[in-house]
């Protein structure tokens, strides 16, 4: 899976999620814990995650729960929902 992958994953878990977000189980993913919070921490950067529930501290990572999109997260997950839809063939 690459990284282009796992974003997309995570952003279509939590536009899917209940609205109060995900908890930890937003981390169960074969690539692991740290390859998820990293990810979850770009998104967070590029605005894509309400707040910054994502700190590092001794090159670990620590999340706060709930994990949201913000607005224009929303946005980008449902663009990539609309790509990934109009080609069946799209990786997934």
């Amino acid at each position: 899976m690459s990284n282009v992958e796992l974003e997309h994953e995570v952003l279509t878990r939590l536009l899917h999620a209940h609205p109060h977000g995900l908890g930890k189980e937003i981390l169960d993913n074969y690539r692991g814990e740290k390859a998820v919070a990293g990810m979850i921490k770009t998104l967070q950067e590029r605005g894509l995650i309400q707040g910054k529930p994502v700190t590092v501290e001794d090159h670990e990572p620590a999340l706060d729960y709930p994990i949201k999109l913000s607005s224009a997260g929303v946005e980008a997950a449902k663009k990539h929902d609309a790509e990934k839809g109009s080609n069946p063939h799209a990786a997934s």
